[in-house]
């Protein structure tokens, strides 16, 4: 066995994949106490939280999805291509980036534990501006909810005010969608008439009316705010008004490019995408576990359903915006958009998020700056509501992009900046007992920069938990105590490098020099990360490690320790 710097190999990939996490660029922070002085007229927020959206959107090039009022909202935004979620479920990923600590400091990789009793008394992104002064309002699905933000959002420690949940809510996943036989079924696939479904409304629709009332609410009272929605929509199942299937024809639907499981995939990467196999029109088709396919009409329907539920959720977004433009209030508002993580459709076989590949780590990510962002020129409203069944896909907006990586992680300390807060110190290793600190630096600073800027050396790190070694029924969302695979992934603009060490979920300790399966995916000319460049022949390993070094010719020392010392014993 051969060391560097007195670290054995397994600890230098260790301290790649978790500890040594930096972004080239980012500012520093302030104090690592919380600051008790209040604002008075201070930037407001508007955080937009979307479940399972993944960047099937008109502004990140999706020529398929209309999505014209969230392209309007990036048309005056600075939008990241390649900003990415820690961890590729719900309540581990939104409670990383409300409190600013990566997964392996929360120690979230279910649903089932909060963390100021399961790891440590965090403060939240939510609670930093409520003891600034700030209004803090949280409306629809911001924290998971359940035992994971204790059954209470986290209130009253993050909000204001108590937390509203849409009454509908409770319908989702009832027998609310109407078969070919004229009865009422849980399904997968659920476009519904809205005037027939219980309470005549469902869940995005009332949040939206919530929070629209809200905002009239803090502009009469000239109250700071930070106001969290949070929509459902494209969660499954896809359940939607029927008539935004008329933006999709059937027959203009396509399959993903590649939906066959890759030959050289390890079969700890595969995730057997249980959730849905439990809807009842899923069911019905009989696919065998793990790896049946789903039929290509299904996967067109899914699809197709998908996409109707962006529409319907751009639907939403636009009219929220256009009352914060209607008040008054985007001139002084800044508007952040992002989703916990992304959604596989077919790529890969696959048909849930439970992974880390692009395709569900990888999140639309844009913020909207008055006067940095955006320069309001004229009396032309910033955000006009747009109807997407009147709106041509050749009317897209660009937005300002930039594709340097960026992590959710860094949400915290970068919305803090923006509205001229104190930025919280960087989290001391190990963390625990500190309750404001951040694990992820404001990206801030890239805002500004050249495109042409060589972003190389700057890389966004995932992971994601097995319960062993080959697809299980609770492979896709394993309980703590049942995880014995952890998969670290990091991603640069050239490549997905990703190590599948085993876990101890009693001591909360990865063992690197347990290696289970690796994956290496040259971006550029493997864009779907289809073709494994480390398979389980030690000898193919090593030699190609080398030759990518070469081919991608943009490596780090860093990249190079971590991917040789697998090969070197």
């Amino acid at each position: 066995m051969w060391y560097l710097n007195g670290f054995s190999p397994g600890e230098w990939t260790l301290c790649l994949l978790v500890c040594c996490v930096t972004v080239t660029g980012s500012s520093a922070g302030g104090k690592g106490s919380v600051q008790k002085d209040t604002v008075s007229g201070g930037m407001n927020v508007l955080l937009l939280i979307v479940d399972d959206l993944r960047t099937s959107l008109g502004c990140y090039g999706d020529s398929v999805v209309k999505s014209p009022n969230i392209d309007q909202l990036a048309s005056r935004s600075v939008i990241f291509t390649n900003a990415y979620a820690q961890q590729a479920v719900c309540a581990p990923s939104r409670v990383s980036f409300l409190t600013g600590r990566r997964p392996q400091t929360t120690r979230l990789f279910d649903v089932h534990s909060y963390w100021r009793t399961h790891a440590g008394n965090y403060s939240t992104l939510p609670q930093y501006f409520k003891e600034h002064g700030y209004e803090t309002m949280s409306v629809g699905k911001v924290f998971h909810p359940g035992i994971s933000s204790n059954r209470s959002d986290d209130y009253p420690y993050s909000w204001s005010n108590k937390p509203f949940h849409p009454s509908s809510e409770k319908y989702e996943n009832e027998k609310t969608c109407k078969g070919k036989d004229g009865k009422l079924h849980a399904n997968l696939v659920c476009p519904v008439d809205v005037s027939e479904v219980p309470e005549g409304t469902l869940p995005d629709i009332q949040s939206t009316e919530e929070a629209i009332r809200l905002l009239h609410n803090v502009k009469q009272k000239k109250s700071s705010f930070f106001l969290a929605v949070g929509y459902h929509k494209p969660h499954i199942p896809f359940r939607f008004p029927k008539e935004f299937l008329k933006l999709y024809p059937i027959e203009n639907v396509t399959l993903a490019p590649d939906p066959y499981i890759p030959k050289k995939l390890p079969l700890v990467a595969y995730n057997p995408w249980t959730d849905i196999r439990k809807r009842e029109d899923v069911q019905a088709l009989n696919i065998s576990f793990p790896f049946g396919p789903i039929p290509k009409h299904f996967q067109l329907l899914i699809r197709q359903s998908y996409y109707a539920s962006v529409s319907y959720l751009d639907t939403q977004i636009g009219k929220l915006l256009s009352t914060l433009d209607n008040l008054e209030l985007s001139n002084n508002t800044i508007v952040v958009f992002i989703s916990d993580h992304g959604w596989s459709l077919g790529e890969h076989g696959e048909w849930a998020k439970y992974s880390n590949f692009d395709v569900t780590t990888r999140v639309p990510l844009m913020f909207y700056v008055p006067g940095v962002t955006s320069i309001q020129q004229s009396k032309e409203p910033t955000f006009e509501y747009i109807d997407p069944f009147k709106y041509g896909l050749g009317n897209k907006l660009p937005g300002k992009s930039l594709d340097v990586p960026v992590e959710l992680v860094s949400l915290f300390s970068t919305i803090g900046e923006l509205a001229k807060l104190p930025v919280p110190t960087d989290c001391p290793t190990p963390s625990f007992h500190v309750e404001l600190c951040t694990e992820g630096q404001s990206i801030v600073p890239y805002f500004h920069m050249p495109k042409e800027e060589n972003n190389s050396d700057v890389a966004a790190f995932s992971s994601y938990p097995r319960p062993s070694d080959t697809p299980q029924w609770n492979s896709d969302l394993p309980d703590l105590k049942d995880i014995r695979v952890m998969g670290y992934s990091k991603r640069t603009v050239d490549y997905r490098y990703t190590v599948w060490v085993g876990y101890n979920p009693v001591t909360f300790e990865a063992n690197f020099t347990d290696i289970h399966a690796q994956e290496l995916y040259l971006v550029k000319s493997d864009p779907n990360q289809d073709d494994n460049l480390l398979n389980n022949s030690l000898r193919y390993e090593c030699s190609n490690v080398l030759g990518v070094q070469k081919r991608v010719g943009k490596i780090t020392q860093w990249d190079k320790l971590a991917a040789f010392e697998l090969c070197v014993t």
